[in-house]
């Protein structure tokens, strides 16, 4: 053993990266941030003395070149031994696997690979660098990878920069390219959330980003991200971002979903959810004014609902939670359709609950119905997550896809409208049962939005 004058009683990862420990407990800051379980502190003696076993193995295999002692989960101590060009390419490497990552896991239209917008977005250095940090982040989370979870905030931090210069560029604007990268920028926010104070909710500045930059989209734009089913799942997450925030859906966002009014029936399930918002928002803006302008208004909403769940395919209508999915590719995403179904219904029996003053027998009525309502969104759960148990997700830990980003904007929406600790206790409970133990790191994922 050696004398040893120097060292750090930070933990392993703080120690490789070579930066400040604070050294909380059960997990420091910096591990918590990165999503890294902590691998515990060093005692004072430990920095005393430290084992040369190694160093003098090495020396007896004088003249032969020895890197076993090396830590190569650090991707950076390879770097630092190759010359610039290898290094280049094994990066280069790096961002085609987080970009195939991307395609597979967070492309909400990844079911049909001719909708991505991949010459729109590789042309744009705001696109290419937003894809690149959520493939990375995904990854890092799911390999519990330090030096990935970096390069990812990196790929965001220059996304960010590259974004203010082209909010100037028109073409970038009409095309939709800078949307699709606002949109993976709240989606990279969820992913790197460490559960503390309100970063749960980080991701709604970068949804109310998108909100902004797709009224100035032209639609349609050919190729791009998008389309019907692109641009109304993004439109629905900007409707939950206005629920939560209690701000107002822009005019603009409906019109833009409603030039494809004839070809799926939920823009209509999207514009009636909007038209909810904008009246729950009014309502709690302007402290509730006219109880029976109010109630007429929530009257004939309702009666759309109704209508619209009425002229709905029985393809569609098999069986609404959990099992009501049409055999299609392109269709995976409707059960969480359903979900927001429910949120409407919710909506109307909350405003109603809070501006009408009802009659003890009535009030006894909707909060019956928004508790029945809260277990058929959790009930839908296990379909809304099923893409992370396949195949294609062999890998312990939580295999993140925007499936579990939109889920967690249906729940924090359900927190808004009814309460939270009810929902934290009850929404895992039929995905639990029906998922096993596989279903635990996603819903400790979830868990921490929730919070």
């Amino acid at each position: 053993m050696a004398n040893r004058n120097r060292g750090s009683l930070s933990c392993e990862h703080c120690r490789r990266r070579r930066i400040k420990c604070n050294q909380l407990r059960p997990r420091c800051s910096q591990c918590a941030r990165a999503g890294l379980s902590c691998s515990g502190y060093r005692a004072p003696l430990d920095l005393l003395f430290r084992d040369e076993t190694t160093t003098v193995a090495r020396k007896v295999r004088k003249g032969k070149e020895d890197n076993s002692d090396a830590d190569y989960s650090d991707l950076s101590d390879i770097f630092s031994q190759l010359n610039p060009s290898l290094a280049s390419r094994i990066h280069s490497i790096e961002v085609d696997v987080a970009w195939n990552y991307y395609l597979e896991n967070f492309n909400v239209t990844r079911n049909k690979r001719d909708c991505f917008p991949t010459l729109t977005l590789t042309s744009s250095s705001t696109g290419v660098a937003s894809v690149t940090a959520v493939g990375l982040a995904g990854l890092a989370l799911l390999r519990h990878d330090v030096h990935m979870m970096q390069l990812a905030r990196q790929k965001y931090s220059m996304a960010l920069r590259h974004m203010g210069h082209a909010v100037l560029d028109p073409q970038q604007l009409r095309n939709g390219t800078l949307a699709t990268a606002s949109f993976n920028l709240s989606m990279f926010e969820m992913i790197v959330t460490d559960g503390v104070d309100a970063a749960p909710y980080a991701w709604l500045k970068h949804i109310h980003g998108t909100a902004a930059l797709m009224r100035a989209m032209h639609m349609p734009t050919k190729g791009g991200l998008f389309n019907t089913a692109g641009c109304l799942q993004i439109a629905f997450a900007i409707t939950m971002g206005c629920l939560i925030s209690e701000q107002p859906v822009s005019p603009d966002i409906v019109s833009l979903v409603q030039i494809y009014a004839n070809s799926s029936p939920f823009i209509g399930l999207f514009i009636l959810l909007s038209d909810l918002v904008n009246l729950y928002v009014q309502e709690k803006k302007a402290h509730y004014g006219s109880q029976s302008a109010t109630a007429r208004a929530l009257a004939s909403i309702d009666a759309e609902l109704t209508s619209w769940e009425s002229r709905l395919p029985p393809l569609w209508k098999d069986s609404p939670i959990t099992r009501g999915v049409p055999n299609d590719q392109g269709s995976t995403w409707v059960p969480r359709l359903w979900g927001y179904y429910r949120v409407c219904r919710m909506l109307v029996h909350r405003v109603f609950l809070d501006a009408t003053h009802p009659s003890p027998g009535r009030e006894q009525v909707s909060h019956g119905i928004l508790k029945s309502l809260c277990s058929d969104i959790y009930a839908s759960v296990p379909s809304i997550l099923r893409q992370c148990f396949t195949d294609d997700h062999p890998d312990p830990g939580p295999g993140l896809t925007s499936d579990v980003f939109f889920l967690v904007t249906i729940l924090q929406a359900l927190s808004t409208l009814t309460a939270r600790n009810e929902v934290v206790e009850n929404w895992a409970t039929p995905a639990t049962e029906e998922l096993g133990e596989g279903f635990v790191p996603l819903k400790a994922f979830v868990a921490r939005h929730l919070g």
